[in-house]
């Protein structure tokens, strides 16, 4: 098995999570501009493996699965550091970790029945969001020159970006499920 350059980015993404979590917890603005800068870092990974792939000929199936993977860690991570901050509320973590475990069971339910589940636009768009609307909050605690309504706002657009891609998933792969 050769890991790829395209996969040492996604894998990276993933290490990436450890000292922004770190650097996130930790009250004080040099740190918050560290955590800022590790997730923005880790960010930049997600978009830059596809295109390294993609342009090396290298798309494999490891890389498929880490790239999906890798990002519902950074995600989920930033959400959970921002759940135990109080930046957002329980529900909201719950409903983007729920419709991501849903998700990657159509796909697992699909792998067995020979049906590959690729990434929907909706899907990549959503978590490019996702990133965005972290990013936006770190970057609120380093300078909050936007108020806070902002966030408040993007989250939403965040959790209804993350329940239509959802609902797309099932309902273009409602046929997976069928036995």
């Amino acid at each position: 098995m050769k890991i790829t350059l395209a996969t040492k980015l996604t894998l990276l993404r993933i290490l990436f999570v450890i000292p922004f979590m770190y650097t996130a917890l930790i009250h004080d603005k040099s740190m918050a501009l560290a955590a800022l800068i590790f997730f923005a870092a880790a960010s930049i990974t997600d978009f830059l493996d596809g295109r390294v792939a993609r342009s090396m000929n290298e798309v494999t199936t490891l890389g498929k699965f880490f790239d999906q993977m890798a990002d519902k860690i950074l995600v989920d991570a930033a959400l959970l550091v921002f759940l135990q901050m109080g930046y957002v509320a329980s529900w909201f973590v719950i409903t983007i970790i729920a419709r991501d475990s849903a998700v990657s069971g159509l796909r697992m339910i699909g792998a067995v029945n020979g049906k590959v589940i690729a990434a929907s636009w909706w899907g990549k768009f959503k978590t490019t969001f996702q990133m965005f609307f972290i990013i936006f909050v770190l970057f609120y605690n380093v300078n909050p020159v936007f108020g806070w309504t902002l966030n408040i706002i993007l989250m939403w657009i965040a959790l209804l970006m993350t329940v239509v891609s959802g609902i797309e998933y099932f309902v273009k792969n409602w046929e997976v499920l069928k036995d």
